[in-house]
């Protein structure tokens, strides 16, 4: 504890500035797909679009105080990463809040995505986009999930010091695994596909949102915690949309639901 405040001590009273950066990346899961050997049944999945619309993003000292106010920025995880986002002058200082507000009405901004990209979340009133290919065994079907909820994260990034005249940076990392958790709030869920395969009642190969919905949670028997009133499947993976944002890997941030 000594040692951090004498780092803080000495980047943050020099009234000097150095320059926070920010890149983005899906990780292999999201880029490459996601193998058998990460499910509980054996499943994959391979994402052909994974599209996150940032409404906002800022790093707050430790007054609260917001010091960088990035602009908005549509991200395309499926291009290889990670990828350079922003870069803002701020005060030298040791930080602990990024804010991140991934919601509809994103705008391209610098982000990694495309003018497409962009109509997509906008005619969906979308926040994320998931498409792709869900594999168990010797049947598949192709999913086009597009959630519209919006998603306040406060995420603590450790050891965030920016020096004067120098860089330190944060890396907004998504994890494209979260949507096939069993699980909303056990830290032991596992990742299963299974389940969610079984919901093309039509076995047209074409996994729907009006198909999720029409599985019962309770039936399932997936584990809600206390988001009691998470009805149907597809209500389910739309909560697990939204924790889907981290910061530099593994970093958590918190989800007011």
């Amino acid at each position: 504890m000594k040692h951090a405040i004498a780092l803080a001590l000495a980047v943050g009273c020099t009234g000097g500035e150095g320059e926070w950066v920010v890149s983005t990346w899906g990780e292999d899961f999201i880029e490459q797909g996601l193998p058998p050997a990460v499910f509980e049944d054996g499943c994959s999945v391979r994402y052909s679009e994974f599209v996150v619309g940032v409404r906002a993003l800022q790093l707050l000292d430790g007054d609260d105080e917001v010091v960088a106010d990035l602009p908005s920025a549509v991200l395309d995880l499926v291009t290889p990463g990670p990828a350079p986002l922003a870069r803002q002058a701020v005060p030298a200082d040791v930080y602990s809040t990024v804010k991140l507000v991934v919601g509809p009405g994103a705008s391209l901004g610098d982000g990694t995505g495309t003018d497409a990209q962009v109509a997509e979340l906008e005619d969906a009133g979308a926040s994320v986009i998931a498409d792709g290919v869900l594999t168990c065994g010797a049947t598949s079907a192709h999913f086009r999930w597009a959630f519209q909820a919006e998603t306040t994260y406060d995420c603590a990034p450790p050891e965030l010091t920016i020096p004067v005249g120098g860089t330190d940076d944060t890396q907004l990392t998504i994890h494209g695994d979260h949507l096939f958790y069993n699980g909303l709030v056990n830290a032991d869920a596992a990742v299963r596909g299974t389940e969610l395969l079984a919901a093309d009642a039509d076995a047209d190969g074409e996994l729907t949102e009006a198909e999720l919905r029409a599985v019962s949670i309770p039936e399932l028997g997936f584990d809600v915690g206390p988001y009691t009133d998470t009805l149907d499947l597809f209500a389910f993976v739309e909560h697990l949309s939204r924790t889907i944002g981290h910061i530099d890997g593994e970093g958590e941030c918190l989800v007011d639901f």
